[in-house]
């Protein structure tokens, strides 16, 4: 009997003990659960400094690293993008007067010119392409190889356009010398291969538009190269710097964060 009124009091003694102090004491239990708290919000805090700090680390090294590539790039963009546009412009000057010839003389006009049954005057627009496309030096300084240097800057899409624009120059160009070899008038609008250079760019619509147009249908699809060209122009140069601009305010934040977190804040 004494050990079974011991084992009660043995495992009844905390219980009761506990509710002593709860009576008398009131304020200790609260106490112990706020520093208990405070204890393990402090541990997380530290791990979420130390997680954090290890993050803005990793950012910033690579933020710092596409920062100052990117700003290296930009002048080589500007550069590429200004000088592709140049070469195009001197392909418009060059092809001036013979794109002119297909804005002003209909393909009908133009076969009885190249037969040498009418208007004979009218291949004066078009004399530069008289001899061979191997041998004339037109060809050699629009089509050389000096424009690729600007290709790993441009970026695919101004590239294709730059590319499609010389192309189509070029292939109209042949074209023309092959009228004065056949002495016939082929008609770049029933040509396969600038059909198909102009689908690599323009729709679909866009391309069946130009080829029907009597006159200046070679005009309205180099303009709208042209215009392709420079909207896709002002697209990667203000894109590049903007990317600089962005990379530049995430810095600044980042740097803000970190210093929050340094006064625990």
């Amino acid at each position: 009997m004494k050990s079974i009124i011991l084992s009660v009091l043995a495992v009844g003694w905390p219980v009761v003990a506990s509710w002593l102090v709860l009576k008398l004491f009131p304020g200790v239990l609260t106490k112990f659960i706020t520093k208990e708290v405070d204890r393990r919000s402090d541990a997380k805090l530290e791990r979420l400094k130390a997680d954090l700090q290890g993050a803005y680390s990793t950012l910033k090294n690579s933020v710092d690293v596409i920062t100052a590539t990117n700003a290296g790039m930009h002048p080589h963009i500007v550069a590429s993008v200004t000088g592709l546009w140049a070469h195009m412009l001197l392909i418009r000057d060059r092809f001036g007067t013979s794109v002119g010839f297909d804005s002003t003389f209909t393909a009908e006009e133009a076969g009885l010119a190249f037969r040498g049954t009418d208007h004979p005057n009218l291949l004066e627009y078009v004399r530069a392409f008289e001899c061979d496309m191997f041998a004339n030096p037109l060809f050699t300084e629009l089509n050389g190889n000096e424009m690729d240097r600007h290709r790993l800057f441009s970026g695919d899409r101004l590239w294709l356009i730059f590319h499609i624009f010389r192309a189509v120059h070029l292939r109209y160009g042949y074209l023309l010398t092959q009228s004065f070899e056949r002495r016939d008038f082929v008609d770049w609008r029933k040509d396969n291969g600038i059909g198909q250079l102009l689908g690599s760019v323009l729709s679909k619509s866009d391309v069946s538009s130009v080829r029907a147009m009597d006159l200046g249908g070679l005009v309205a699809a180099t303009s709208r190269l042209e215009a392709d060209f420079l909207h896709e122009a002002t697209r990667v140069m203000s894109g590049s710097k903007a990317m600089a601009d962005s990379l530049s305010d995430m810095h600044s934040i980042l740097l803000l964060q970190n210093a929050k977190i340094g006064k625990g804040t």
